[in-house]
């Protein structure tokens, strides 16, 4: 069985190796937008960034997220002001407030489950959701900052889920240069905590791959106008 499965990787063409890369460019290139272009959304875009969502891990495949996508306009408004009046939210075309519904969770891994495992398994669905919208051209931002309280009543959440984060979504209209980050050595200990090796290029073999490619990226408001356009063309047809 091993030699198979070996067999038919080698079968695997240099396009569709290329193409199975683009998840690294994806990551590299992605970056936090608050500015959008006065377009919707279309709906096959929106739904794909939400099965993307559901394809994220869970803990005991749990699958305790839930999606609120929100298009009214005025609604869009009340959410931006929950989340402490970041009213440049009320641009995007579309919101989506990713929930728990955590009672599974509870109910197997009891306080852990509600508290902890619950904000893990939404991360993982909210960055699957964030790097697909990259993928399709799409821009958004990972907002966490709001009060519950306000965001519950604005779009009806009940006690037992809980909000988690607000995307809006939407053609990106601004370029945001590349974050800076932390060199790989500040963050990476080998063997225990803090156990730093400085030659780690040498150790890695250059590992600043990422760095190199987001450097190099098409600019997101260039991904994000050829995107819009590709679905201008494909809606008059």
């Amino acid at each position: 069985m091993a030699d198979e499965v070996v067999e038919e990787a080698k079968m695997i063409s240099e396009d569709e190796i290329d193409e199975a890369m683009n998840i690294f460019e994806c990551i590299a290139t992605r970056r936090s937008i608050r500015k959008f272009m006065d377009s919707d959304v279309p709906m096959e875009m929106l739904g794909t960034i939400i099965d993307a969502g559901r394809y994220a891990p869970s803990a005991g495949n749990a699958q305790d997220y839930r999606f609120v996508i929100i298009r009214n306009k005025d609604l869009i408004g009340k959410v931006s002001e929950a989340c402490m009046q970041q009213l440049w939210m009320a641009q995007a075309p579309v919101l989506v407030v990713v929930c728990s519904d955590f009672e599974k969770l509870k109910m197997y891994y009891g306080i852990r489950g509600e508290r902890f495992y619950s904000v893990q398994n939404c991360a993982a669905t909210v960055e699957n959701m964030l790097l697909a919208a990259h993928g399709l051209g799409l821009g958004s931002c990972w907002v966490s900052a709001f009060d519950e309280d306000a965001l519950r009543s604005a779009i009806g959440i009940p006690g037992n889920v809980r909000p988690m984060a607000v995307l809006p979504f939407g053609f990106p209209d601004e370029v945001v240069p590349v974050p800076m980050k932390l060199s790989i050595e500040n963050v990476c200990y080998f063997e225990s905590y803090g156990n730093r090796v400085w030659n780690i290029d040498k150790v890695m073999i250059n590992p600043d791959v990422f760095g190199r490619m987001s450097k190099a990226g098409t600019s997101i408001v260039e991904a994000g106008k050829t995107a819009f356009e590709t679905y201008q063309k494909h809606k008059k047809k």
